[in-house]
């Protein structure tokens, strides 16, 4: 399962423009604002999945702990 995540979080913080098919010839500045959002929320929770995976299971526990 940790394997299933590691490669979830490599696909989020490889997001770019080009996985939301955006093309800057036809999309105005709404699109591009919205996919430029998407592109961020899927590099954060990338990051934040990476974070996780570092963890040992003290840091596992407190964090689960004050949630």
């Amino acid at each position: 399962m940790e394997d299933k995540i590691k490669l979830l979080a490599q696909w989020l913080n490889n997001v770019d423009s080009s996985t939301f098919y955006y093309n800057s010839e036809r999309s105005g500045k709404l699109e591009y604002e919205v996919m430029q959002a998407q592109v961020e929320v899927c590099n954060k929770i990338g990051d934040m999945l990476e974070e996780i995976l570092q963890m040992d299971e003290e840091q596992l526990q407190d964090n689960l702990e004050e949630q």
